[in-house]
C-alpha cells in the first residue's frame, strides 16, 4: 500500500470516530483540518512520525492506546476518548516546513543537504495550550478533555518542570483519569507505536 491509499484509510477511520461522537460543530472542525497539512503533516521533526502522514498515525494510534487503557480507567465518556486521543496534537497543524539542512556524513569530513522538518509557529502559546485553543473555536471540550490535552505532554512540558507547574499537572492527573491516560498513551505511541 501506497502513502497516499495509507493516509486516504486512516483519514476515513479518523473522520468516521469523530462524527461519531455526535459532537456539535465537529462538522466544522474537520472541514477545518481540511484545510489544513494535519493529514499529511509530520508528528515531529526528527523523532516519531517524521514523515508524510506521521501526526494523523500517531493520533490514531494515541486513540487506540486510550481505548485499551479504558478497561482500567473506565472514562464515562467514549466520545472523550475519541476527542483527546484524536485531537491533542491539532496544535502540529501547520506547523512544520520542508527545508534544507547541512549534516555531516558519519566517520567521514563531509557534509550533505538533506530535506528536514522544521518548525514554523505562527501561534506561539504552547503545545497543549495552543490544542485546547485551536479545538475550542469549533467544539466544545470538557473540563476533563481540556485538561487532558493541556497536560498530555507530561514532565516533557516546560511548564511542569516549574515548581508550581508540576503541582498543578500532579492535581489535574489525581483530578482527571484522562489526563494521565493521554499523557501515557500520548509517550507509548511515541516510543513504541509510532
Amino acid at each position: 500500500m501506497g502513502t497516499q491509499e495509507r493516509i486516504d484509510g486512516l483519514k476515513k477511520e479518523f473522520k468516521e470516530l469523530l462524527f461519531s461522537t455526535g459532537r456539535e460543530g465537529i462538522e466544522g472542525l474537520l472541514a477545518w483540518l481540511d484545510e489544513t497539512d494535519f493529514y499529511s503533516a509530520p508528528a515531529s521533526t526528527s523523532k516519531h512520525g517524521a514523515y508524510e502522514g506521521g501526526l494523523l498515525n500517531h493520533s490514531m494510534n494515541v486513540y487506540k492506546l486510550l481505548v485499551n487503557f479504558n478497561k482500567n480507567i473506565k472514562c464515562e465518556r467514549e466520545d472523550s476518548l475519541a476527542i483527546a486521543g484524536l485531537l491533542h496534537d491539532v496544535c502540529k497543524t501547520n506547523l512544520y516546513v520542508k527545508g534544507i539542512k547541512n549534516v555531516k556524513t558519519p566517520g567521514k569530513r563531509e557534509w550533505t543537504e538533506k530535506e528536514v522538518y522544521l518548525i514554523e509557529d505562527e501561534l506561539p502559546i504552547g503545545h497543549g495550550e495552543k490544542s485546547v485553543y485551536l479545538l475550542m473555536k469549533h467544539i466544545d471540550l470538557t473540563e476533563e478533555e481540556a485538561i487532558a490535552i493541556r497536560w498530555h505532554m507530561s514532565g516533557y512540558d516546560d511548564a511542569a518542570r516549574s515548581y508550581i507547574g508540576g503541582i498543578t499537572q500532579s492535581k489535574a492527573f489525581e483530578k482527571y483519569p484522562l489526563a494521565p491516560a493521554l499523557a501515557i498513551a500520548d509517550m507509548y505511541a511515541t516510543y513504541f507505536a509510532d
